[in-house]
């Protein structure tokens, strides 16, 4: 066994160090080294593979496209409105009467009046009566906003009538298509008229 050597001037931490070389020394072995700052090996670094995340799925509607149109004078231009709330509550009504008067005439004479509330020269509350509520306020809607983008053309000549078809769809139902000239252009505007409590109504309205 070699004996073991102490320094007088070692402090405790070498003389801890001096032990286990010395009893390494005995077995054969290798003491640890003391540590020292920046002696660990640096390690090198290295890049792993991650999967490409998976896009999202996304539909595609089929059937044709409805392109929006490009200025807002085309997007006043036409009107679509449909109501039958009234006839609807109405229907609890058996036997309904048939509203007097000719409703082809009825039909020419509301299309050519709408014609003219777009154009500013009538007020939309003279239809009221004849228009049911969803009709009318879809109406009186887009006659404030063509006339602010379009202008009031009011000094305008009223439109006259170019052709008019009707159909009768049942007693109480009649749908018609008018044909229009309001001085500028030439428009088609496609109504139904309904019967509710001895009178017609406007139930659905399109102004192209």
């Amino acid at each position: 066994m070699s004996a073991l050597v102490l320094s007088r001037d070692a402090t405790p931490a070498e003389d801890a160090f001096a032990r286990v070389r010395s009893a390494a020394a005995e077995h054969g072995g290798t003491a640890p080294q003391p540590s020292r700052p920046g002696a660990q090996r640096a390690r090198r670094p290295h890049a792993r593979l991650v999967a490409a995340p998976v896009p999202p799925l996304v539909e595609e509607a089929a059937g044709p496209a409805h392109p929006v149109p490009e200025t807002v004078a085309a997007r006043v231009a036409v009107l679509r409105a449909s109501d039958r709330s009234l006839v609807l509550d109405a229907d609890d009504d058996d036997p309904r009467p048939v509203p007097d008067g000719d409703p082809a005439a009825v039909a020419r004479a509301i299309a050519l009046a709408s014609l003219e509330v777009l154009s500013g020269r009538r007020s939309v509350a003279q239809l009221a009566r004849w228009l049911t509520p969803g009709v009318f306020e879809s109406l009186q809607v887009r006659a404030g906003l063509t006339q602010r983008v379009l202008g009031t053309t009011g000094g305008s000549r009223a439109p006259v009538l170019r052709r008019a078809r009707s159909c009768r769809v049942g007693s109480h139902v009649l749908e018609a298509t008018v044909v229009a000239d309001d001085g500028s252009r030439v428009r088609a505007v496609a109504l139904r008229l309904e019967g509710h409590r001895g009178a017609w109504r406007v139930t659905a309205l399109e102004i192209g």
